[in-house]
């Protein structure tokens, strides 16, 4: 079993594998494959959204993983659970202007302003906020991902805090469920100039 622990900072190389875990985790995700078609344009483009992300949890949240950088999850406590404009500018957010395409970075940016104003209305109250949890797909179903989410669970009932979530799957919806997650809306954010829409789940938990 891989110890699950909580990251406080990562070496360059570590980073850049903890980027690659979650790029190869959501390549498949149903959202991400709509949003962003091709195959390799939408792993190049994840791994540096994932990169950044990361980067600013350590700063923001609690960053978990296990020892070997296989699971990785994105946690954020209630003071820092909707992305702050000024800190995500001081963790590097113009950056991806110059490394990311601006299509892609448009059609990001569209969903996560749809799912962060939904995430406001939903959940008013102090909570605890799961952004990101991935395993390594060669590593998936070795209980990885149950173990780092019991871990944070077990923490958080301590200040009997909610957690919210949002998953684009509905095996995650019957994972979270598991948990004492509960389905609280269902959703179908419009892809950007076209008239599909893409399937998201939000749920959430109360203690």
């Amino acid at each position: 079993m891989s110890e699950i622990q909580k990251l406080t900072s990562l070496s360059s190389n570590q980073l850049k594998l903890a980027s690659e875990v979650l790029s190869n985790a959501f390549r498949e995700d149903p959202v991400f494959s709509k949003l962003i078609p091709n195959d390799k344009e939408r792993h190049k483009t994840l791994f540096k959204i994932f990169k950044f992300q990361i980067k600013y949890c350590l700063k923001h949240g609690v960053v978990l993983s296990t020892s070997n950088l296989k699971g990785i999850s994105l946690w954020f406590p209630p003071k820092n659970a909707f992305i702050s404009i000024w800190k995500s500018i001081k963790s590097g957010s113009l950056s991806l202007i110059f490394k990311i395409k601006w299509k892609n970075l448009h059609i990001l940016r569209k969903n996560d302003d749809f799912c962060e104003d939904l995430h406001k209305k939903l959940v008013t109250t102090p909570h605890w906020y799961l952004s990101t949890i991935g395993i390594d797909p060669k590593h998936q179903g070795k209980g990885i991902g149950r173990r780092m989410l019991s871990f944070m669970i077990n923490q958080i009932a301590r200040d009997h805090k909610t957690i919210f979530l949002e998953t684009n799957s509905k095996r995650n919806v019957i994972f979270y469920k598991h948990f004492g997650f509960r389905n609280l809306h269902k959703v179908l954010p419009p892809r950007p100039n076209t008239n599909h829409r893409s399937r998201i789940r939000c749920t959430i938990k109360k203690n």
